[in-house]
């Protein structure tokens, strides 16, 4: 993690007139980007730092003028210095979703819907064109994550009839979902969309955090992300209703929507379990080695499952024998 230099900050700040009598550190995240709560006379902000050497902030301010101007909750940008890579936010307060339902785990369904209705009204947004699509190539190098950091750390070496066998699934499986997403439309997509990136606001409304890397793609992958979350387990009888939930509110073809869930669903796992690797072994991040079991769990289940879909994808993993 790049330590902040809060002399540095301080300058920023005093330039916009913010008086600050202390800035005291909240959050990090899997990135190189730190969060801080700056303390005024009156109000409290979110400094974002992002190392300019290793982030670029306009991603996120471009995502989040979209959410705001479609009416979305994400936090008013007050101050910008992309230069030093900072970004003064208003401060959503610090009770995330994970957060109160560790209080109340008796309103999970509640909040999880209020989280859904968020993205069903994103999903009726217009696209935006200066997103980037979530295409075949940029899902075939989440993939890969796999392999370049989870067989190394299970101490696996692949052969490339392995790596082939891998990919040619992969792309096949992944050309039926773009298929599918021409039929069921395709959105933006947050792609971080889970209960640490989710704030609780006014005791009941969700706000938004951590959408800079959003791209367009299927209607699924937030609810995967939602739903499937790394870090925290949701009770599955709330899960499936959950999951009808959103098919209820939000008009889409079953079975069409089903293929999308359940390939991402992997995908997205898969990927994860890379990252996770990952930031262990090159960052070392170990915590994230403690998530790793949910995230395994949930890919088996997809291995093990009787999708169609996945049955070639399915066999080539099951062969490698890591899971």
């Amino acid at each position: 993690m790049i330590e902040l230099d809060k002399d540095l900050a301080l300058d920023f700040l005093k330039t916009h007139n913010v008086k600050c009598s202390d800035i005291k550190k909240v959050a990090g995240d899997a990135s190189f980007r730190s969060y801080y709560r700056v303390f005024s006379v009156d109000k409290t902000y979110i400094l974002m730092f992002a190392p300019p050497k290793y982030e670029d902030v306009k991603p996120f301010i471009m995502v989040d003028e979209y959410l705001r101007e479609n009416h979305l909750p994400a936090p008013e940008i007050f101050h910008i210095d992309e230069i030093n890579g900072f970004l003064l936010l208003e401060d959503f307060g610090d009770v995330s979703l994970t957060k109160i339902l560790k209080e109340s785990p008796e309103r999970e369904v509640e909040f999880y819907k209020s989280s859904i209705d968020c993205l069903i009204e994103l999903h009726k947004k217009e696209i935006p064109s200066e997103v980037s699509a979530y295409n075949n190539a940029e899902l075939m190098r989440e993939v890969f994550l796999f392999i370049d950091w989870y067989f190394p750390l299970k101490n696996r070496e692949t052969s490339k009839s392995e790596i082939k066998a891998y990919k040619d699934a992969f792309f096949n499986l992944f050309d039926d979902l773009q298929k599918s997403c021409e039929e069921t439309g395709k959105v933006a997509v947050l792609r971080d969309y889970h209960a640490d990136n989710l704030m609780v606001v006014n005791e009941s409304e969700i706000a938004l955090l951590d959408f800079q890397d959003a791209l367009i793609g299927s209607k699924a992958y937030d609810l995967v992300s939602l739903i499937e979350d790394a870090r925290r387990d949701l009770d599955p009888s709330n899960a499936e209703k959950l999951y009808k939930y959103f098919l209820e509110q939000s008009n889409i073809p079953t079975q069409l929507f089903k293929k999308e869930y359940e390939i991402l669903s992997l995908q997205r796992n898969i990927k994860i379990l890379g990252i996770f690797a990952r930031l262990s072994m090159r960052d070392g991040k170990k915590r994230y080695l403690d998530y790793l079991p949910r995230v395994e769990k949930y890919v088996t289940s997809r291995l093990e499952s009787d999708s169609p879909y996945l049955r070639e994808i399915a066999n080539v993993i099951k062969s490698f024998n890591l899971l």
